[in-house]
Order: structure tokens, then C-alpha cells, then sequence
């Protein structure tokens, strides 16, 4: 009789564990991270008491099991927020005792000394990065030390442009005593004539005129420099550069492009002379014209402005000036000239500080690009403001684009306007760190003031090949035990391990309902316990009563 007297007992106290871990799930029903239990029974050895008739001792509780079943997600707005979507956790340690625990509670944070902590001050571990961005494969704690980056001055500058093939050439500038003179004669080379393009042919000293223009100025400074009464009529082809002077006159016109310094030959694309019989033609043997820094937008066709930075970070503007320099059966060909304005350059005055060239083929197609020519006497740029003199920066026009899935050889020439489709360059100021983000792999980017962005680290995750093994530590820690198996760790997303949400919290697993109706049923456990030892109790009282 006694013995179901204990049974009874070992029923109330089974199903009062039951309540307690019910008691305990309901309780952090709003604990991030937290994983609810449950429990399960077994009955305690039987005694034979004859044949095979068993009679068992009662019931005893036999495991508390966690659940890690994947609980909601909730957004927050803190970056440095993070939820295991899938398998793994979060890896923190103890720096005092050097003790690791791991955690699907996410909720992190920087301290006073730089490193991401948990709200207990455990520290995040993870691959810390270098100072270029390489991850390292060393796992440390995470701790965000890099408040600024250095500058990187600009090297190489990528742009892909349209060159609009109809431009015109230009670039016709004429300076008194430099290259306005024509020397000219029409008795057969005796008697010679010096005519002045702004003297007699009415342009003004130094300003910019389009071939049409320079071709009007010839024809007038021959006619009014000549004492006779012969005429001539002189034509300009704008896209090949070449002019042609017909003389309508009645004697012969000899033209010496070369024997004088002034001469005006090299500049309208003559570099012989010319002997032109009385109703003949001739033309310039080359594309004439120059691009001239004071009349910059006159004598080019396009041009786009681009920043690139110093040694020191400065920024600085470049122009780009682009001159359609002449066409042949191959294609066109296009001169480039990066200028710097005053306000930019060690000696104060704007400056062509860089040259080249780039050619096309007749599809339009970029066909060669020249190296830069640098034309400081240091062999680069030179920026004010103390930076190093002679920075090289390479332009490269060639760089490689797909539009549509069709391959395009980045700068172009097709008959539309000109226009820049893409404008880059690797250099950039010095920055500071704005803000931290962490993406699904758990790659931590810091984003600076300057607008760049570098890898400072990743978070690691750990898994086990027996999660439920695993020994809680309270505060939502966990440390691992012989029979979860040591810490599986690696990098989220791999070996089965799962994705790391950023500004998102996991929040407790605990079914409410569920909850309810477990409890329901442990009350009722006990109430049916209760009453086979009040029963019980009635019994061995009626048995004492016999003996009256």
C-alpha cells in the first residue's frame, strides 16, 4: 500500500517540473533569442510480484530538450542587430576568463574600446580584416579600430565618350610676328610678297576663327597684298582640314609656306610649296589647325571635367578638352589635352599639364590610344597645395562596357552628340568611419565620409552536430558539452550553416497556446496524483481502523 503512496508523490513531483519548465518558457516569452524546452517522462523500474504480473514504481523525469526550432524575425534600427536565419551561432567570449560561449541572442553593440559586445560585455569573434580590406583567417575578437582611411591619389581615370564624328575641325589662331604671314609671289618667284593673315587679311590677333573663316582671311590678305588685279577663291573642307586655293587670276601664284618664322603655313596644314598656274587648283597637304589654351573652347569640339585627388587627398578639377584632328580612309583622329586651372597648379597658371591621342576605325569603333605626354618638366602633374610633383595619372579611353549584352570598346564615334557615358578614377580624400553595415554573409563594412567603403570584418557562426546537447549558461549563452560535439565553425551560408539578418532580432520560439495547453495538462497530472495519495491515505486509514 505504501507503495503507491510514493508513486503518487513521484507523479506530483514529475508534473511539477513539468510546470516549472512550462513556468520558464512563459516567462521569457519576450527574451530575444531564447529557445523553449520541454520534458519528457519515463517510468520507474517495475517489481515482479508473481509470474509476470508488474507493478510499476512510478514516473520519474528523464530529459529537459531544447527547442531551436527558428523563431520570428523583428526589424530594429540598429545595424549592429543580428538574427541566425537557419542553423548556428553567434561565438562571444569572456576576456577576463577566456571562456566561449555561443548565442542566437544578436543584440550587439560597440564599447569604449572599439569592440562589438553583447550586453553583457562578451565580445563577438569573428575574421578581422586588414587595412586594405583583406580578411585575415585568424578568429579574434571583432573590434572596429580603422576611424579613418588614408588618401589614394588618383592613377589611372577610365572614360567612356561619344565623339560626335560630324564635329568639325578646328582650332585656327593666328598671332601677329608667331604664324600669320604668307609669302607669296605671282612673277614667277622674282619679286616676293609677305601678306599678313591680321594685317591684311582683317583678323584680330590671337582670337580664334574656323576654317572657313581662315580661308576668307587668305583669300582676302593674297588679293589685297597684290598689286595686281588677279583673284582668288579659297574653299575649306571642315572635316578633313585640308584647304584649297584656286587662282582665277591670269598669272601664276608661288606660295612659300616655310621660309619664314611667321609663316602662317604649319597652322593651315601646308608644310610644302605651292605653284599654282593661272585657272589651277592646289590644296594644303595636311589637316591644319591647333588646340590653344587661351581659346580653349574654340578651338576643341568637346570636353568634360573630372576630379582625381593628390598624395594628400586634395581634390582637384582636370578638363578634358577633345579635338577632332583629322580624317582619313582609316577613320578620324582625335587629339586629347588635359588642362589645370591656375588655382590648381604649383606655378598659378592654367596649364596643359597632359597629351594624347585617340583613333577610330570606320565603324566608329576605338581603333589605338597613345600613352599621356606629360609636358611639366617633373614628368607628371603638379597640384598645389604641398602634394607630391609628378603624380602620373593615366586616361584610359579603351576600358571595356557591356550595354544590352553587346561588347563596346568604351569611347566611341557614331554621328550623335558628344556625351560621356562613363567617368571613373581610383583615387579618393581621406574619411572617416560613418557607419557600419553586415551583410547575409556577415561581411562588415564600414562606410567612410569620403564615400568609400571597406571590408573591416566578418562574423563567424558555429554549429553542432548535436545542437540539443548543448549546456545553458543563462543570459542566453550556451557552452558546449561532450555530447553536442565541438564548435563546427565557419563562415555563414556555408557547410549547412545559415544567413546572418542585420537590423533584425530573432525573437523567442515560445508557442503562448501551446504553452497553455501543456499546462492545462500538468495541472491536471497533478490533480490525478493528489488523489491517489489522498486515496491511498483513506485506505491505510480504514486499515488501522480494524483492529477496533
Amino acid at each position: 500500500m505504501q507503495a503507491s503512496l510514493y508513486i503518487g508523490v513521484s507523479g506530483l513531483n514529475a508534473n511539477m517540473s513539468e510546470l516549472s519548465v512550462i513556468g520558464n518558457n512563459i516567462a521569457n516569452v519576450n527574451t530575444v533569442g531564447f529557445k523553449s524546452s520541454s520534458v519528457s517522462f519515463e517510468d520507474i523500474l517495475s517489481q515482479t510480484l508473481s509470474g509476470s504480473n508488474q507493478i510499476g514504481l512510478g514516473v520519474q523525469m528523464s530529459a529537459i530538450t531544447k527547442s531551436f526550432t527558428q523563431g520570428a524575425f523583428e526589424t530594429t534600427g540598429n545595424n549592429l542587430d543580428l538574427a541566425v536565419s537557419g542553423n548556428g551561432f553567434f561565438i562571444v567570449e569572456d576576456a577576463e576568463l577566456a571562456t566561449t560561449y555561443y548565442t542566437r541572442d544578436g543584440q550587439f553593440s560597440i564599447d569604449k574600446d572599439g569592440y562589438v559586445v553583447n550586453a553583457d560585455g562578451l565580445r563577438l569573434q569573428g575574421y578581422m580584416a586588414s587595412s586594405t580590406g583583406t580578411l585575415q583567417n585568424t578568429i579574434q575578437d571583432l573590434v572596429l579600430t580603422t576611424d579613418t582611411i588614408e588618401p589614394n591619389s588618383s592613377s589611372i581615370a577610365t572614360i567612356n565618350a561619344n565623339l560626335d564624328s560630324n564635329s568639325t575641325i578646328t582650332g585656327y589662331v593666328f598671332t601677329t610676328g608667331s604664324n600669320d604671314s604668307i609669302d607669296f609671289s605671282v612673277d614667277g618667284g622674282t619679286s616676293w610678297i609677305t601678306a599678313s593673315l591680321i594685317t591684311d587679311g582683317g583678323l584680330s590677333d590671337g582670337s580664334a576663327y574656323t576654317g572657313d573663316e581662315a580661308a576668307a582671311a587668305i583669300k582676302t590678305a593674297l588679293e589685297s597684298a597684290n598689286g595686281t588685279t588677279d583673284t582668288y577663291e579659297v574653299t575649306y573642307d571642315d572635316q578633313t582640314g585640308f584647304y584649297t586655293i584656286e587662282n582665277t587670276g591670269t598669272n601664276s601664284l608661288d606660295i612659300d609656306w616655310t621660309t619664314s618664322a611667321t609663316s602662317a603655313g604649319a597652322m593651315l596644314g601646308y608644310t610644302v610649296n605651292s605653284t599654282i598656274a593661272a585657272a589651277a587648283t592646289a590644296s594644303s597637304d595636311d589637316a591644319g589647325g591647333a588646340f590653344d589654351l587661351n581659346n580653349a573652347g574654340d578651338t576643341s569640339n568637346f570636353s568634360t571635367p573630372i576630379t582625381v585627388y593628390d598624395s594628400l587627398g586634395n581634390d582637384h578639377v582636370v578638363t578634358l578638352y577633345f579635338r577632332k584632328s583629322s580624317k582619313s580612309a582609316t577613320g578620324n583622329d582625335w587629339e586629347w589635352y588635359a588642362v589645370v586651372d591656375g588655382t590648381d597648379t604649383v606655378s598659378g597658371s592654367t596649364e596643359v599639364q597632359a597629351s594624347g591621342s585617340v583613333s577610330f576605325t570606320t565603324s566608329g569603333a576605338l581603333d589605338t590610344e597613345s600613352a599621356a605626354t606629360y609636358l611639366n618638366v617633373s614628368g607628371g602633374f603638379d597640384f598645389t597645395g604641398g602634394s607630391a610633383e609628378g603624380q602620373l595619372i593615366e586616361f584610359d579611353f579603351g576600358e571595356s562596357i557591356t550595354q544590352g549584352g553587346t561588347g563596346t570598346d568604351g569611347t566611341t564615334q557614331y554621328g550623335t552628340n558628344s556625351g560621356v557615358s562613363l567617368l571613373t578614377q581610383d583615387g579618393y580624400a581621406s574619411g572617416t568611419l560613418q557607419s557600419v553595415s553586415i551583410d547575409q554573409d556577415g561581411i562588415m563594412t564600414g562606410i567612410f565620409s569620403n564615400g568609400r567603403d571597406l571590408t573591416l570584418g566578418q562574423v563567424l557562426l558555429a554549429d553542432f552536430a548535436n545542437q540539443t546537447a548543448l549546456s545553458s549558461a543563462g543570459s542566453n549563452l550556451y557552452v558546449a558539452t561532450f555530447d553536442s560535439g565541438q564548435a563546427l565553425i565557419g563562415s555563414p551560408g556555408s557547410s549547412g550553416r545559415g544567413l546572418v539578418q542585420s537590423s533584425t532580432v530573432e525573437l523567442s520560439n515560445v508557442d503562448i497556446a501551446q504553452e497553455f495547453v501543456n499546462m492545462i495538462t500538468a495541472q491536471r497530472g497533478f490533480q490525478a496524483n493528489s488523489k491517489i495519495i489522498t486515496t491511498t491515505d483513506e485506505i491505510l486509514a480504514e486499515l488501522v481502523n480494524l483492529k477496533r
